[in-house]
C-alpha cells in the first residue's frame, strides 16, 4: 500500500487550496465549504481521516477525541504543504497518473487512446498530449499542461522547506540536547 492510500485527510473550510492539492499528490481528502466543525468531527470520527485545520479550536476538539489531527500555521501553499510533509510525513512528488479529481477527490483513470477524450479538451492539448487522466465520477478530462511545470516547482519548494525546517529542529533538538 502506497504512502497515499494510507493516509486520508478531512479539512476545514479554510484550506480549499491545501485539498485540491492533496488531491493532486494522490491523497483522499474530503472538503466541503458547508462542512461544520461537528460534520468534520463525525466524518473523521467514522473514516479515521486526519483533520487538517486553521482553527485552533477545531484542532483541540479532535484531539480531545483522540483523532489525528494537523494544526496549519502556514499562510502560503509551499509553507502549507511543508508543514504537511514535516506533521503527517506525505511525500511532496507529484504524479498525474497517481493524482486524485481536484474537484470531487476520484482517483483519476488514465486514457492512452486519445478519441476517448476528442471533443472534451480544446484541440491544441488534444493535438500535443496523448496520455489523459479522466476522472469517472464528475467526467473532467486533465493532461500535463505547461501548469504542471508549476506544480512540481512548488512541491519541490514545500520539499526544501520541509527539509531545511526538520534539519533545523534536529540540530536545535541536538543542541538543547547537549549540556
Amino acid at each position: 500500500m502506497s504512502d497515499s492510500e494510507k493516509k486520508a485527510f478531512i479539512l476545514d473550510t479554510m484550506l480549499g487550496e491545501l485539498a485540491r492539492w492533496l488531491r493532486l499528490l494522490g491523497y483522499d481528502t474530503l472538503y466541503s465549504r458547508v462542512y461544520t466543525d461537528s460534520q468534520i468531527l463525525k466524518i473523521a470520527e467514522r473514516t479515521g481521516r486526519i483533520v487538517v485545520t486553521r482553527d485552533r479550536g477545531l484542532y483541540i476538539r479532535a484531539r480531545k477525541r483522540g483523532l489525528r489531527a494537523v494544526y496549519i500555521t502556514g499562510d502560503t501553499i509551499v509553507e502549507r504543504l511543508a508543514e504537511l510533509a514535516i506533521k503527517v510525513g506525505i511525500s511532496l512528488r507529484p504524479d498525474p497518473s497517481r493524482s486524485r479529481c481536484p474537484r470531487c477527490n476520484a482517483p483519476l483513470v488514465v486514457v492512452r487512446d486519445k478519441e476517448k477524450v476528442r471533443g472534451r479538451v480544446p484541440p491544441r492539448s488534444f493535438e500535443a498530449h496523448d496520455v489523459f487522466y479522466v476522472c469517472p465520477r464528475c467526467g473532467m478530462v486533465y493532461w500535463e499542461g505547461s501548469h504542471w511545470k508549476n506544480i512540481r516547482r512548488i512541491a519541490k519548494e514545500a520539499e526544501e522547506l520541509a527539509r531545511s525546517a526538520g534539519e533545523a529542529g534536529r540540530s536545535r533538538g541536538a543542541h538543547r540536547g547537549r549540556g
